[in-house]
């Protein structure tokens, strides 16, 4: 299985985080109504500290309480002050993040509780923290994690739809219909998937510049502009930046000059402001890209390079976003073929290990299931 494969694995995944709502979010659902808690911290690093950010809005709109999302590294040095009395929860997809695991010695050391969300229960994080969840993953054996991140934004979703119910910020027919919206996360998945596909066949050799990127967008899409940075960092090797969007045009924007390669993804309900931005840039590099599912985006886009993509709702445009940039940065890199890193930084890896021992065997073992479950289609 390759990157590519578990993108396009992430449309069946979403519908079956959809079906499986109730045996997946209500065990973490009923120990956050349990404890009366004032607010949610989410504490994660990398993609899964992305998903979350892609997730805050709606969390924070249907629990109707302060939702905080942080790295281990800020938890530590001082976010764990405040707020007071907030339900945490620290996600790692591998089970093996030492820095997460830093997080819960951290809290268990001063009595605080989190519960831990995770692909692998049997993993080192495990050892760390009293109650452990699987957030519905399955088998993902690459390293550049991309139907895990789809997975836990659906996760995080359901999650807060479920709480909120519970709780009683949300009621039930606004629960049914947000519900509803959701299990449309995995056609606005695939439209991502398509719209990526297209536009590399048409664009390939620009595409494949190996240019600097800038990613930008507001609220959810923020999210998603971190995600595209880092996954285009990780596989096309390339300087990789995000932005939100009144943020990018203060200063980051003054070093565009052509070639570069810019993504700015549309609001939900569309942003003349954010059109404008894109149709100004693309002024200067002929590879700035209006990714929108609004038909107002695609009006003001008219002028200049878009990416179209199709969702029903507000909720599930940021799965067609991100499963956009996902499989762009995969084509580009298979392209290419710079997956691997440079043989000097290879030479000193030990140096950055940020992973528990025993978790390359993990990788294996996953790559083996992979084979079992997939069957072809899991040969990379």
């Amino acid at each position: 299985m390759e990157m590519a494969d578990y993108i396009e694995r992430s449309v069946t995944r979403l519908a079956e985080v959809s079906e499986k709502e109730r045996e997946l979010v209500e065990p973490l659902v009923e120990r956050f109504v349990a404890s009366d808690c004032a607010a949610l911290r989410i504490i994660a690093s990398g993609s899964s500290k992305n998903a979350a950010d892609i997730a805050r809005p709606l969390l924070q709109r249907v629990l109707d309480c302060e939702v905080q999302v942080v790295t281990p590294e800020a938890f530590i040095e001082f976010e764990h002050a405040q707020p007071k009395r907030a339900f945490n929860v620290a996600v790692s997809q591998s089970g093996y993040s030492t820095n997460t695991i830093a997080a819960l010695d951290f809290m268990a050391a001063r009595d605080v509780p989190c519960a831990v969300l995770t692909a692998n229960t049997a993993a080192p994080i495990s050892e760390h923290a009293s109650c452990v969840f699987d957030y519905g993953v399955g088998v993902e054996s690459v390293d550049f994690v991309t139907m895990g991140v789809h997975t836990l934004i659906s996760y995080l979703m359901h999650f807060g739809i479920m709480a909120g119910e519970r709780t009683g910020t949300l009621d039930t027919s606004e629960a049914e219909r947000l519900r509803g919206r959701l299990q449309d996360a995995g056609s606005a998945c695939s439209s991502g998937i398509d719209a990526a596909r297209s536009l590399f066949q048409k664009r390939r050799l620009a595409l494949s510049a190996q240019a600097p990127a800038m990613f930008v967008g507001n609220g959810a899409l923020r999210g998603v502009a971190q995600e595209a940075a880092l996954k285009f960092s990780e596989t096309t090797k390339v300087p990789a930046m995000w932005f939100e969007g009144e943020e990018f045009i203060h200063g980051p924007e003054m070093q565009i000059i052509p070639g570069y390669l810019v993504v700015i993804f549309d609001d939900p309900m569309g942003s003349k402001r954010l059109a404008d931005i894109a149709r100004g840039i693309a002024s200067v590099t002929e590879t700035c890209y209006f990714v929108t599912s609004h038909p107002s985006g695609a009006e003001n886009a008219a002028s200049f390079h878009e990416a179209a993509v199709k969702a029903a709702s507000a909720e599930t445009y940021p799965f067609a976003a991100l499963s956009f940039v996902q499989y762009l940065a995969a084509q580009i890199a298979s392209a290419l073929n710079s997956w691997d890193v440079h043989p000097f930084l290879d030479e000193v890896d030990d140096v950055f290990a940020s992973k528990a021992p025993g978790y390359d065997a993990s990788v294996h073992e996953l790559e083996r299931l992979a084979d079992a479950l997939y069957g072809d289609s899991a040969e990379a």
